[in-house]
């Protein structure tokens, strides 16, 4: 068992140690805990395998589904984690759409499995079509692995295409996993939480994108009994239980969420504003509207030089297309605030035009 270097992380913590514009970066801008409100008193000895019933309680409320449908993680990257050790032996295939985020490809690879991509095409505005996917899916499929919204391009997954490949799933025995860390910055009505489509269907998420609260590490997973079973399994030997200090506050986001949601809405319109403008007059340019927070526009050069030069010259931090499967592209979050944003962009046209002229 051996897992490649996360390429993105490492331009992550970079980013966040050198730049002055954080372009690329997924989440929200943070909550603070003078934010939250309403936090009750609780012992700090007391934790919950799986998680308390008040929080799944909150989950199941908000996302659908029963409080048993739910398992509370250390984020969603211990819950992704934890859902392929739980189903996965060596030799299994598995297929993951691409571009995508990174350890949704690596992690699989590092447990001995057969990873193979389901390419999302730029033509399409990197949308997935169940007859594509259905055509891509072989038989003796394991997992089939999306994101919704898609990291890094921020394309909607339509409920109608997923019920497809979740009946195909229920037929051949196999699993569809579906992470749906960025779903709830989409607009209403664009898509909505696919978890509990049949027992095949398995769904992750956290706090940590819509709601800015990464460093709470709350995430879950929502599957079907048999298989929560087999993941509570693995998990007992990671974090065992959720933070006690996590929890409440978690608890009064979740209450919170009107607000948080009025924020968020109020940064993507006046962001998306900003990058449409940018992008018009950008040469050599391709993009696509922004569902929501986040974009991935191409420049049809390398962007990892792109990258370097951005943060060595400009203090400006995008990730680019490299460290998600598809060169000539970077992820931008839209959300990060109008002015930052522009700044951001601005120096991402010196830095090309610089490129340019060499």
């Amino acid at each position: 068992m051996q897992f490649e270097r996360f390429d993105l992380l490492a331009r992550v913590v970079e980013g966040h140690a050198r730049s002055q514009y954080d372009l690329s970066s997924s989440d929200m801008p943070a909550t603070r805990l003078s934010e939250c409100g309403g936090l009750s008193d609780r012992s700090l000895a007391e934790s919950h395998v799986g998680g308390g019933e008040e929080l799944r309680t909150e989950l199941a409320q908000l996302y659908g589904g029963r409080p048993d449908d739910y398992i509370v993680t250390a984020g969603a990257s211990e819950a992704n984690f934890a859902v392929y050790a739980a189903l996965l032996s060596p030799g299994d295939r598995v297929l993951v759409e691409r571009p995508t985020y990174q350890p949704l490809e690596a992690i699989p690879r590092g447990l001995g499995a057969a990873v193979g991509s389901l390419v999302r095409l730029e033509e399409e505005g990197f949308r997935m079509t169940a007859d594509r996917a259905l055509a891509a899916v072989p038989e003796d499929l394991r997992i089939l692995v999306l994101t919704n919204l898609n990291n890094p391009t921020g394309a909607a997954l339509a409920a109608s295409e997923v019920r497809a490949l979740a009946g195909l799933a229920a037929e051949r025995e196999s699993f569809l996993f579906i992470d749906e860390t960025f779903r709830e910055l989409a607009p209403d009505g664009v898509t909505q939480s696919l978890g509990g489509l049949n027992d095949r269907a398995i769904v992750t998420s956290t706090l940590s994108k819509f709601y800015g609260a990464g460093g709470l590490r709350i995430g879950w997973i929502r599957a079907a009994a048999p298989v929560r079973s087999r993941i509570q399994s693995v998990l007992d030997y990671l974090s065992a239980t959720p933070s006690a200090v996590s929890e409440p506050i978690a608890i009064a986001l979740l209450r919170n969420r009107p607000k948080i949601l009025a924020r968020n809405r109020g940064l993507m319109e006046q962001g998306q504003k900003v990058f449409r403008e940018w992008a018009t007059a950008e040469p050599d340019l391709t993009w696509h509207e922004p569902v929501a927070h986040l974009t991935f526009p191409g420049i049809g050069g390398n962007t990892a030089r792109l990258a370097d030069l951005l943060l060595r010259d400009y203090g400006t931090f995008i990730a680019p297309g490299e460290s998600f499967g598809l060169p000539g592209h970077f992820r931008l979050n839209v959300g990060i605030g109008a002015e930052k944003l522009l700044e951001g962009l601005t120096r991402v046209s010196k830095a090309r035009a610089a490129l340019r002229g060499c």
